[in-house]
């Protein structure tokens, strides 16, 4: 792997690391950093504002480490994988009122009690905690399905149409990179 040691420090990515908001940034770093906090802030205000807070799993799985590679810099968002279940919800066997990628069929696999999920805590766990049989509460969620709490949905426009855009092109400007709206709406393909 190639030492790129010389040029993080040129365009300010050693320094620019900072644990906070940078208000003036002078570097790309700087921009790249308040980037990334400010998109994994977004999806934990809605994931807040969707009162999908449990165990705090989700949020606690929410990071956007940002990398460079030569003269590009790659900033991932990352969630546990379960967030789409949520965001989109899931088409129940017999209730097909969800439009959802996600569905149980009917005569298949229902929903694990047991089985612990990404964030190792199980369907029977969350049912006890909520004092609730989770036999019945896996044949609901397999019969009714998951009702979507787009949280992703509504973080996703606010970053790609909202403050957050608008901060990013401020903050382009203050530190003096030149860059267009169309290559700045690049950086945020959503997959």
């Amino acid at each position: 792997m190639a030492d790129n040691t010389a040029y993080n420090e040129l365009v300010g990515f050693t320094t620019g690391t900072a644990s906070g908001i940078v208000e003036n940034p002078r570097n790309i770093g700087d921009v790249m950093n308040n980037l990334a906090i400010r998109v994994t802030q977004e999806v934990v205000n809605q994931i807040n504002n969707e009162r999908l807070i449990d165990t705090g799993s989700l949020i606690q799985s929410i990071k956007m480490p940002v990398k460079i590679f030569g003269t590009s810099f790659v900033a991932t968002l990352f969630m546990a994988d379960y967030y789409d279940f949520i965001n989109q919800g899931v088409t129940g066997a017999i209730d097909k009122s969800i439009s959802s990628d996600y569905s149980f069929k009917k005569g298949g696999k229902k929903p694990p009690v047991n089985v612990s999920s990404v964030d190792g805590k199980s369907l029977r766990q969350w049912a006890e905690r909520k004092g609730l049989n989770p036999f019945a509460v896996r044949e609901s969620i397999f019969q009714k399905g998951v009702t979507p709490r787009p949280f992703w949905d509504k973080a996703y426009n606010n970053i790609t149409e909202g403050v957050i855009f608008r901060e990013l092109e401020n903050d382009l400007r203050t530190a003096g990179v030149n860059a267009t709206t169309e290559g700045l709406k690049n950086l945020f393909k959503k997959k």
